[in-house]
C-alpha cells in the first residue's frame, strides 16, 4: 500500500514540475528561462526515477503488471490451425 502512495506522490511531483516549467515558459525573461531548464531537468530526472522504480518493483515481484492490454481467451485445446477458419481464397 505504501509503495503505491510513494508512486502517486512521485507522479504528482512530475506533474508539478511540468506545470512549473509551463509557468516559467510563459514569462519569457532570462531568469525564467533558467528556472524553466531547472524545472524540466527535475521532471526528466523524476520520470527516469519513476521508471526505474516500477521496473525494479516488478522484477522483485512487489508490483504485478498486466501481461496484455486486451483480454486473452484461452481454449482447453490450445490454438491450432484447424480452429481458425480462413477464407477459401487463401
Amino acid at each position: 500500500m505504501w509503495i503505491k502512495v510513494v508512486l502517486i506522490i512521485l507522479m504528482l511531483a512530475i506533474l508539478f514540475s511540468l506545470f512549473r516549467g509551463l509557468f516559467f515558459l510563459g514569462k519569457g525573461d532570462e531568469e525564467s528561462s533558467k528556472k524553466l531548464v531547472k524545472a524540466l531537468s527535475w521532471r526528466i530526472g523524476l520520470s527516469i526515477l519513476l521508471f526505474i522504480i516500477v521496473i525494479l518493483l516488478h522484477y522483485f515481484g512487489v508490483l504485478e503488471l498486466r501481461e496484455s492490454v486486451l483480454p486473452v481467451e484461452t481454449s482447453p485445446q490450445g490454438t491450432s490451425s484447424e480452429s481458425i477458419k480462413l477464407p477459401k481464397s487463401w
